[in-house]
């Protein structure tokens, strides 16, 4: 490990405190922006660039003009309907300054994601290690994609070895072999995607096919010996056919064994209101799965000898 690794800094757009979805115990969860895929159902899209970005709630705003008069870049105009103004902001010339965030008074907007460092984010983590020990719990990295920013992940994962705490990785498993060996080494527990077994269908949901994904899966657990958790967003229309999961489970007990939990996690719509949020629209046609098909999905998951879970 690098000697400065410290003062690495990566962009964080969210740090959780007392989440117990994300590994065993209390964590800390750390979000990390930037992602390779893009998952039409993604409950993150703040998460898909590595840039920070504006984000505005339109259940907040009053329409007051305060940040349409702040905004050095003329990026913020106001649409009058019904005697109330609404802002409304072009993407193409917002610069994510933050100005327009100074100046509103109703917090209709803020920036996602900042530069920090592992010093910073270790400190944050920390503050919470007395609810984290006693829980067994310990840290997770999110995103995003962690290994998309494989040195950050790596040293933040290290520093949090040195103090003391139980690590974990959030990833859809897409990066070179070089990263993956870099990255797990400093892993105590991954927790991994399988968000369709067929590639075609992988790309046309994703962008990316899943060729590299399982590989590094294999590795990851059978080479690595790194202990998984396999987790499969359940879209319905898009990757819950029986088909699907029981290919999902059938690779998880031949190529991993039948100790692996599978954690069916379902579909729900935080991610609409956030692409609203960043002025996007989700590109998915879907509803939330009934409680009777996501038990139905369990039980192909359980007929492989695998230990099925609902939810993280």
């Amino acid at each position: 490990m690098r000697e400065d690794y410290m003062d690495v800094t990566g962009t964080v757009f969210n740090i959780q405190t007392y989440s117990i979805h994300d590994g065993p115990g209390i964590r800390v969860t750390v979000f990390l922006k930037g992602c390779q895929l893009r998952c039409k159902w993604c409950a993150n899209p703040e998460s898909n660039e590595t840039f920070p970005q504006l984000m505005t709630y339109s259940s907040k705003c009053t329409g007051c003009g305060a940040c349409f008069s702040a905004c050095p870049k003329n990026a913020i105009s106001l649409n009058i309907e019904g005697g109330k103004g609404r802002e409304i902001t072009d993407r193409k010339l917002c610069v994510n300054c933050g100005k327009c965030i100074e100046a509103c008074p109703n917090e209709a907007r803020e920036i996602a994601g900042k530069t920090m460092t592992v010093r910073q984010v270790l400190d944050k983590v920390l503050k919470d290690k007395l609810f984290i020990d006693a829980s067994g719990g310990g840290m997770t990295i999110s995103g995003g994609e962690p290994l998309m920013h494989p040195e950050f992940t790596a040293c933040l994962l290290y520093a949090a070895q040195e103090a003391g705490l139980h690590t974990a990785i959030e990833s859809c498993s897409f990066a070179s072999p070089g990263i993956v060996d870099e990255v797990f080494k400093y892993v105590d527990l991954g927790l991994l995607d399988i968000k369709h077994m067929d590639s075609a269908e992988h790309r046309r949901l994703t962008g990316v096919p899943n060729e590299t994904i399982l590989a590094n899966i294999r590795h990851i657990h059978n080479d690595l010996h790194v202990p998984v958790i396999i987790r499969v967003p359940t879209i319905p229309g898009y990757n819950d056919s029986d088909e699907n999961i029981a290919a999902t489970a059938r690779f998880t007990a031949e190529e991993l064994g039948t100790d692996i939990a599978v954690h069916l996690l379902p579909y729900h719509r935080l991610g609409e209101s956030k692409n609203e949020s960043l002025g996007k629209k989700m590109d998915l046609s879907t509803d939330i799965p009934s409680d009777e098909h996501m038990q139905h999905l369990l039980s192909i998951v359980g007929s492989y000898g695998l230990q099925g879970q609902i939810g993280g």
